[in-house]
């Protein structure tokens, strides 16, 4: 999917989050949000995945505007910092989840759905836990389940929002690469929020850099010019 943010902006009452901000996504690139907290990172991938809407500006996918569109509709798959799986359902059910919830006349037959589930794990390089629970995993696995239940409902984009920041730093390194793998695999135009630095260049084919609110640089890791982690604080806290 490509997508274009057009002037997009948004303000919680007298607060404003995001100052109108312009980017084109060209369709498969993974693309790495950076900055530090309050920059509006999470408000623009929360405004792409219509968990919030736009006080102004436009976001078009594909050609075709975005304003009112639901969260079905945009066909986006979610991953968050916390793994958010149901800790009463096994690895399976989680994965299948989404596929199950759908009306009936969209649902896959329980066939299609255990195929869907096992082409998925095997993606994810965790084959054979279907049975398991999470509660009987480690969290770079957790998080991998995640990941493949974001995909199972074929999504058109993926949003993850500081999808490693609950990992150790070994955890960390495997989930980069994997989702690496995966995103290589898969096409998926994809969107990640991040305040690692090193996370964002080591991943991203594009960087897109934030601070209070708007996009201050945006291009390929080798193009980018940081300043320093202090320097992100810093500016923060004087803001």
């Amino acid at each position: 999917m490509h997508i274009e943010i057009d002037a997009i902006a948004k303000e919680f009452g007298a607060t404003r989050a995001l100052h109108p901000v312009s980017l084109s996504i060209p369709e498969g690139a993974l693309v790495a949000l950076l900055g530090p907290s309050g920059s509006g990172k999470t408000t623009l991938l929360r405004l792409l995945g219509g968990l919030e809407f736009p006080t102004s500006g436009r976001v078009l996918f594909d050609g075709r505007d975005s304003t009112g569109m639901s969260v079905q509709e945009r066909r986006a798959g979610f991953v968050f910092q916390s793994y958010a799986l149901f800790r009463h359902m096994t690895v399976f059910e989680n994965i299948a989840y989404g596929l199950r919830a759908r009306p009936r006349a969209l649902r896959p037959n329980r066939a299609e759905i255990a195929r869907r589930v096992d082409r998925l794990l095997a993606l994810i390089q965790l084959p054979g836990i279907g049975s398991r629970y999470p509660s009987q995993l480690s969290g770079g696995q957790r998080q991998r389940v995640a990941l493949a239940r974001a995909l199972a409902i074929e999504p058109r984009m993926m949003l993850l929002d500081e999808p490693f920041g609950a990992l150790d730093a070994k955890a960390r390194k495997e989930l980069r690469q994997g989702l690496r793998d995966i995103h290589d695999q898969t096409g998926l135009t994809t969107i990640f929020v991040t305040h690692d630095q090193e996370e964002a260049m080591a991943l991203a084919d594009l960087v897109v850099v934030m601070s209070m609110g708007r996009i201050e640089q945006i291009g390929r890791p080798a193009d980018i010019r940081l300043r320093p982690a202090t320097d992100f604080v810093r500016r923060f806290v004087e803001a």
